[in-house]
């Protein structure tokens, strides 16, 4: 898996606390609904890596790591996430690495085995887990995708010029961080900005602003020299029309301008409330299309 400019890299729904497909309806997310996840993720190429599609509500905060990262590695061959939650979870999912993959100490800091999300708490912020995420990354030389989440009209100013902004300002100060660790580390500008339906705040999602906003990222990363990362999605309840508009509005717009990672490209749904399993496979279809 090559992460550069000019390279696109697509991934499944992440980070949602519900499941949902037609026959058990939706529900909160369990380590069975994880493990079905990483089976389609890894049995459809145009998937190229993992990520926390579902979070399994059923195992304990302090043993989840090891349950999402034992299915990442025994499930799947491909480019597992690992969360940035705090540095002893992070040095627990390296260890899980090396072991599997049958690297020494010095091997697994010599290439990059594994990445995270680095989320900014936007305005202006990088709270406490995140900036050590990102010195734990960057420390041992695996991928850093940080990426300020810029909701034009809520966190951020309600034009599109304006998010983008303040979005170019936040990644360049987590970068900046990881390159201050560890010069060279390897790191990828991450761009979701959106806007908020101004009647009830809530994000949304394949919308012009959406697209215009995508567009933009690709200028100021490329500008910078940096492989990038933008976002698909829908804010649809169901997999329904307006799901297939707006997550293909928002492919169009990462294909156009370049993404080099495209994740909730397929199965994301209610803004991120929730991963559809039929979802999962029409989003493959136009995916691999």
């Amino acid at each position: 898996l090559t992460l550069e400019l000019g390279s696109m890299a697509f991934l499944a729904g992440s980070g949602a606390p519900n499941v949902t497909d037609l026959e058990r309806g939706r529900r909160p997310g369990t380590l069975a609904a994880f493990e079905e996840f990483i089976k389609l993720i890894q049995h459809f190429d145009v998937l190229h890596m993992l990520g926390p599609c579902v979070e399994p509500q059923d195992i304990d905060n302090r043993f989840r790591h090891y349950a999402v990262n034992r299915a990442q590695l025994t499930l799947s061959d491909k480019f597992p996430f690992i969360f940035a939650r705090g540095t002893p979870q992070v040095e627990d999912g390296f260890e899980m690495i090396r072991l599997a993959r049958g690297l020494s100490e010095d091997q697994f800091r010599a290439g990059a085995h594994c990445y995270t999300v680095i989320n900014t708490n936007s305005p202006r912020q990088l709270d406490i887990p995140m900036a050590q995420g990102i010195i734990d990354f960057a420390r041992a030389g695996q991928v850093l995708i940080i990426t300020p989440f810029c909701l034009a009209g809520a966190m951020a100013p309600i034009t599109v010029a304006g998010a983008l902004t303040l979005q170019h300002a936040e990644a360049l100060a987590g970068l900046t961080l990881a390159q201050i660790v560890r010069p060279g580390a390897p790191v990828v500008y991450g761009s979701f900005s959106s806007n908020v339906d101004m009647k009830s705040g809530a994000p949304a999602f394949g919308t012009p602003e959406h697209i215009k906003a995508t567009l933009g990222a690709g200028q100021l990363a490329r500008y910078t020299g940096l492989p990038w990362r933008s976002g698909g999605g829908s804010a649809a309840n169901i997999s329904d029309v307006q799901a297939a508009h707006e997550t293909q509005f928002a492919l169009w717009g990462s294909v156009l301008a370049g993404a080099t990672v495209c994740i909730h490209a397929a199965g994301w749904l209610e803004g991120g409330l929730s991963v559809s399993l039929e979802k999962l496979i029409t989003d493959v279809e136009a995916l691999q299309t």
